[in-house]
C-alpha cells in the first residue's frame, strides 16, 4: 500500500511539472517587441496567446517627455488575420499619469482558426498608431 501511495505522489508531481513547463514554454516562445517614437518607448510581450484562452499582454511604457495619461483599454484593439477585432476586457496595471506605466492588457479568447494577431495601441506620445504582430501558437 505504501508503494502505491509513493507511485501516485510521483505521478501527480510529474503531471504538475508538465503543466508548469507547458504553460511557461508558451510565454517564453514570444519575443518582446518595442516601439520607440516621439520620446516614448512601448514594450509589449504576450503573456498568454493560445487558442481557447483569453489573450494577455504585458505592456510597459516609459518616457521623460510626456505624461502617459491614456486609458490603455480605451486606446487598444486586437485584430486577427481573419478580420476580427477584439476590444480589451481589462487593464490590470498602473493608472493613467506619470512617465512609467506597466500592466497586463487582457482580451477575450481568439477565434479557433486565428494564426496571427496584431495589437494596436493608439495615441501614445502623439503617435497615431503603434502595431505589434505575433503568430498564435496552436
Amino acid at each position: 500500500m505504501r508503494k502505491i501511495t509513493w507511485i501516485s505522489m510521483l505521478s501527480l508531481a510529474a503531471l504538475i511539472f508538465a503543466v508548469i513547463v507547458s504553460t511557461a514554454s508558451h510565454a517564453l516562445a514570444y519575443k518582446r517587441q518595442s516601439s520607440r517614437e516621439n520620446g516614448v518607448r512601448v514594450d509589449v510581450v504576450p503573456v498568454q496567446l493560445v487558442q481557447g484562452q483569453s489573450v494577455r499582454f504585458e505592456v510597459r511604457m516609459n518616457t521623460h517627455s510626456v505624461a502617459l495619461d491614456q486609458d490603455l483599454a480605451a486606446v487598444s484593439v486586437l485584430k486577427d488575420d481573419k478580420g476580427n477585432a477584439f476590444q480589451p476586457t481589462g487593464w490590470d496595471g498602473s493608472p493613467p499619469g506619470g512617465h512609467h506605466r506597466s500592466g497586463i492588457l487582457t482580451f477575450p479568447e481568439l477565434e479557433p482558426d486565428s494564426d496571427r494577431v496584431t495589437l494596436i495601441i493608439r495615441s501614445i506620445g502623439d503617435v497615431p498608431e503603434r502595431s505589434f504582430v505575433w503568430r498564435v501558437q496552436h
